[in-house]
Order: structure tokens, then sequence, then C-alpha cells
């Protein structure tokens, strides 16, 4: 069984923030438009964020997806950090690609999400609309899709594309960039116009809007 210890090496557990293209948390009261936060149940972003450090929240994912419409409700990581092989495997056949292949995901990302969601009240459901892409499938989207890179980190597990019902999706999107600013890399894509979220682990921080 995986251990907390085995996985520090790849996700940071202090508070300090680093430098990102949008954001910094020590100016999170502001977005990068310049206009305040938004605030979600009445209280500010700053309010809702988790008192523990990403490894030290439960390790408990609500999902659905946006591709075959089930539910599950993951239970990846215990209390004392040990991760559950079973559900893991489990989550990389729930990611799976619309051409159902599947791959092993980066728990990093994982974490990043799992991260988010604690931000809100009564561990929120999330629909993931997209992530393990294959190859094959990858190419195809890329062929009419301008938004779609064709070395996109969806194809090695590394990505998610994500909504949370009922939480406006900028606010979505300015939590995404406080976790990737802790993780202290990774991309942040913001699409306003189609409703989602993307969040990766990729070793470049870079946010984007599309």
């Amino acid at each position: 069984m995986l251990s907390r210890r085995s996985f520090l090496k790849s996700f940071l557990l202090g508070t300090v923030a680093v430098s990102s293209p949008t954001l910094a948390l020590g100016a999170f009261e502001y977005g990068a438009d310049g206009a305040p936060l938004p605030q979600y149940e009445g209280k500010s972003l700053l309010e809702l964020r988790p008192v523990q450090q990403p490894l030290y929240v439960e390790g408990l994912l609500n999902l659905r997806s946006g591709f075959t419409g089930e539910r599950w409700t993951c239970q990846f990581r215990d209390p004392q950090g040990n991760y559950n092989p079973e559900h893991l495997h489990y989550l990389n056949w729930f990611m799976r690609c619309r051409d159902h292949q599947h791959t092993q995901m980066d728990v990093t990302v994982v974490e990043m999400l799992n991260y988010l969601a604690k931000w809100f009240p009564g561990n929120p459901e999330i629909t993931v609309n997209s992530a393990y892409r294959s190859p094959q499938y990858n190419r195809t989207l890329a062929r009419t899709n301008e938004n779609v890179a064709k070395n996109s980190l969806h194809m090695y597990g590394q990505a998610i594309d994500f909504s949370i019902p009922g939480v406006p999706i900028r606010t979505v999107c300015q939590v995404a960039q406080a976790v990737r600013n802790m993780v202290g890399s990774g991309g942040v894509g913001y699409y306003p116009r189609q409703n989602f979220v993307h969040i990766d682990c990729g070793g470049r921080a870079a946010t984007w809007v599309k």
C-alpha cells in the first residue's frame, strides 16, 4: 500500500505560496482581472480554505462522470495517509477515455482535485468532463478543436476537466489556482463558455482562459 511518505516528494505540504502567472496566495483577495473574488455561501474563499494542508485532508471524492452519468464515492486514502489500491484502480477506470481505454491516473492531480473539493462545504459532487484521453482519441479531438493540445497531459493521466454543480465556474477556477500555487506547479485552464475548469500536474505553472 502506498504511504503518505512515498508521495511527499511530488506534492508539497508547505503553506508558502509560489508565484504564478495570475494569482499569488498573498493577494488572494482579488482575482486575475482585479475584481474582488466571489463569495460562496456568504463566505470569502479565504474563509473557506481548509485548515489542513493537502495530504492531511480526508481522501474522499464524490464524483459523477459527465461521460457515463455514473456516480461514485471514492475513498482513495485513509486518515493515516495510506492509499487504497482498490479504489485507485477503479478510479483509473472511472476516469477512462470516451473510447473506453484507461490508464493509471497520476495521484498528484487526484490529490489536487480532492483538496480543491475541501474548500467547499459538504464535500460537493464533482462532475468529471474529461480525464484520461487515449492518444488516438486526443488526435481526433485535436483535428476539430483548437483548444485540444496535440501533446495533452490528458494522455498521461495528469489532467482533469471538471465542474462543481451549484458553484460558479469562476469560483471553482479561483480555488483551482490557489491549489496549484500550493503545489508549486501545474496548469489551470478556465473555460467559462463550456462551464468547466482544467487542472493538471504538469511541471510548468500556467494559467489560461478559453
